[in-house]
């Protein structure tokens, strides 16, 4: 029996109104994508409580643009930079001809689902909830993490089921033997540009074939729209293209639509269709022993020439911020091929290159990730904006500098815990006063993020020393490692024997600063270092 086209399920990521757009006075409108990628000028940005979802849609709408638009050399970006808008004609015949790849509940051609399951739940289907979709949500043995409820009850509309599966390509996690994760292994942490617009916020996510992975494939780039619509189950991609990447099927999915009668348990809209269960399996990966694939949204830890482990992305750390992340996520920091060295991401490469800063003084990112425990476990999403100086963009000093700073910074902190534990922890005591010497080391990083700003902001500034700034913030590092010292040292206690302890305490620590500051100082080469260092003050 055929059903009739009215009554059957039917959502049109490109002309429904899904993505929640920001204007500049703060209102919101929702959009589909082509009204998104239209009327991009007229936004400043995505806006969804889950950044995740942000990375999803932020790629999915740089991967339309990207096959629209197709930019092929410097100039041509920079025009489109220049431009007030996206021209309507590419996306036009974008729309005509992939236009109808993008309905959610498709039965023959479902966005980012595979055609050969059917719509509705079958005999045999080992069924997930719609939860699956959204790792902030606890579902399984997953943790439970901003919200409580029973994982059966939940039901997404289609804008929320649509994020959701937007957000695969970027974030599919490792899950047991059954599931691996999406293209970028463990998730990195996704550099996006955050310009004014988010019309800019796109032309600087395009990016020209110089900037794209060196290894994406030529000859076969599988963008979702121009393959068939069927994702074999833990299938092996021999070649990957650039806009494969961006909408990589690292899951085989197929939600079962269903009549909403409420509202969505996420965000509380009502659609006329909405997702509770769906088939979730193992998709697409590529073979352990492919060529790595750097993203040109993440940064990288490049091991030794001579080292067979592969690149480390920059990823999400247990207690470090991500501004301490610096360097390695916005500047340039060359090293010999005989030393471990990062990159950052080549979008930033294509910016600095293009200029596309303009005469604004900071070019801003916006960086978010997702920590997990390598595997299954997810513990938290960060998200974090910066302003980088577009100064800094182009210097290659600048990211030795910075690395040089944030090094000397992790010296004190652990110098710090090594002083705290072997005068105060005592045989046997060690974990007693781990909480303790945890405290120090995160008073002591959350009192350097403000003077970080201020270090990075003089660090652009053409009139100033590049080593006077160096030695402004090691003094700040050390005023601020006392005093992290001294409060971790007074919670121990005051009695007679902790007193005892203190004191000596406080010795070793400065005799840790005093060396420490030696050395640095005889590393930067300062002409003064040996003069300075010559006599210890125990302050």
């Amino acid at each position: 029996m055929t059903i009739p086209r009215q009554d059957a399920p039917h959502f049109d990521l490109w002309t429904e109104n899904w993505i929640t757009l920001q204007k500049p006075d703060g209102a919101v409108e929702a959009l589909g994508l082509e009204g998104a990628l239209r009327r991009a000028h007229e936004f400043r940005a995505i806006l969804e409580p889950s950044p995740l979802i942000v990375v999803g849609v932020h790629r999915l709408l740089t991967a339309i643009a990207q096959a629209a638009l197709d930019p092929r050399s410097k100039g041509e970006l920079k025009r489109l930079w220049d431009s007030s808008a996206f021209p309507a004609e590419p996306l036009s015949r974008f729309a005509a001809q992939y236009g109808h790849r993008f309905d959610l509940f498709s039965p023959d051609e479902p966005f980012l689902q595979s055609c050969d399951l059917p719509l509705a739940p079958a005999k045999g289907d080992s069924l997930k909830t719609v939860a699956q979709l959204t790792p902030e949500v606890p579902a399984g043995s997953n943790a439970t993490h901003f919200r409580h409820g029973l994982e059966a009850r939940y039901l997404y509309c289609s804008a929320c089921a649509a994020g959701g599966l937007a957000a695969v390509p970027a974030f599919a996690i490792s899950e047991g033997r059954t599931f691996r994760p999406s293209i970028n292994g463990v998730p990195p942490i996704y550099v996006l540009p955050a310009a004014k617009t988010l019309f800019h916020r796109l032309v600087a996510s395009l990016m020209l074939p110089e900037y794209q992975p060196q290894v994406a494939s030529c000859q076969q780039d599988l963008a979702w729209w121009t393959r068939p619509a069927l994702v074999p189950r833990s299938a092996e991609a021999l070649e990957v293209g650039y806009l494969h990447s961006l909408t990589f099927p690292a899951r085989r999915v197929r939600l079962h639509p269903t009549r909403m009668t409420g509202s969505c348990t996420r965000c509380g809209r009502r659609f006329p269709w909405g997702v509770s269960t769906m088939v979730f399996e193992m998709g697409e990966s590529r073979p352990k022993d492919a060529p790595f694939w750097f993203d040109p949204f993440c940064a990288y830890r490049l091991r030794p020439k001579d080292s067979p482990k592969p690149p480390l992305p920059v990823r999400p750390t247990a207690g470090k911020a991500t501004w301490r992340e610096f360097a390695s996520l916005f500047l340039q920091a060359p090293r010999g091929e005989e030393q471990e060295r990062t990159i950052r991401p080549r979008v930033l490469d294509q910016t600095a290159a293009l200029g596309l800063a303009g005469d604004e003084w900071v070019f801003p990112v916006r960086c978010i990730g997702l920590r997990t425990d390598m595997k299954a476990k997810v513990f938290e999403w960060t998200d974090a904006a910066f302003e980088i100086p577009a100064g800094l963009l182009a210097d290659e000093s600048a990211g030795l500098t910075v690395e040089d700073a944030l090094s000397f910074a992790g010296d004190c902190a652990t110098k710090l815990r090594g002083a705290l534990r072997s005068a105060i922890g005592g045989s046997g005591k060690t974990k007693r006063n781990e909480s303790v010497t945890n405290w120090m080391s995160d008073e002591l990083w959350s009192g350097l993020a403000t003077p970080f700003r201020e270090f990075i902001v003089e660090l652009a500034r053409d009139d100033a020393p590049r080593e006077q700034v160096l030695r402004t913030w090691t003094q700040c590092v050390e005023g601020q490692a006392r005093s992290a010292f001294l409060k971790a040292c007074a919670l121990v206690g005051d009695n007679a024997a902790s007193l005892r302890q203190r004191v000596d305490a406080e010795r070793r620590m400065s005799s840790a600063l005093f060396k420490l500051k030696r050395d640095f100082a005889r590393q930067q080469g300062w002409e003064e270092a040996n003069a300075q260092c010559a006599t210890r003050s125990d302050q």
